[in-house]
């Protein structure tokens, strides 16, 4: 096991050594758009049917997912009587 002088030695090399030669990543906007789907359609998944997201959060999903080109792929919470409510909910109001 090394001490701790010599792991911040080593760290701190490394460190340097990414700085003075970079990191072969290219992070720029640019570069997103070369990214296999990245303008494709955003997928969005609920987590906890409540009431929150039946009076406010659903119907402003909808009223802008056809702009924003998003839409709703799943649906998860912890009691099964609510997941199920929030399928049947979310089939009857979109059709999905």
């Amino acid at each position: 096991m090394e001490n701790r002088r010599e792991f911040i030695k080593k760290v701190s090399a490394g460190m340097a050594a990414v700085a003075i030669g970079g990191t072969r990543f290219d992070l720029s906007a640019r570069s997103y758009s070369r990214i296999p789907g990245a303008n494709e359609k955003i997928r969005v998944g609920v987590v906890g049917f409540s009431d929150r997201f039946r009076s406010s959060l659903l119907p402003s999903f909808m009223d802008h997912a056809e702009k924003l080109n998003f839409e709703l792929v799943s649906l998860s919470d912890i009691w099964n009587r609510r997941r199920e409510e929030g399928k049947a909910y979310i089939r009857q109001k979109t059709g999905w």
